[in-house]
């Protein structure tokens, strides 16, 4: 079985870098479709995919995120949790005087 993927595998790489793929896209190519087939078989549970593809879950939910390839995947299966900065979190002001004279 080992022969015929690498038979297969020589195949797909020949036709890829005579239609001037680089490798960079092939590698991104194949990790998306294999990302998608994982969390399709695994019915978008990302802890059952991570562990399907070996990888910790919150690796693959920055390649959800951040992939070109799987752009939009992630948030067809779930929205994305926004952080609140410190900067956005401030104490409401007081109404009354300034304890500081101008």
């Amino acid at each position: 079985m080992v022969s015929s993927i690498d038979d297969r595998l020589n195949q797909i790489i020949r036709e890829l870098i005579g239609n001037g793929i680089t490798l960079e896209q092939a590698v991104e190519a194949f990790e998306g479709k294999y990302i998608v087939a994982a969390m399709s078989a695994s019915r978008g549970n990302v802890t059952q995919a991570s562990k399907a593809l070996g990888v910790h879950r919150n690796t693959l939910h920055n390649k959800l995120r951040t992939q070109t390839m799987l752009n939009g995947f992630a948030e067809s299966i779930r929205p994305v949790r926004r952080r609140i900065s410190a900067k956005q979190v401030r104490a409401p002001r007081s109404i009354g005087k300034s304890s500081r004279s101008r």
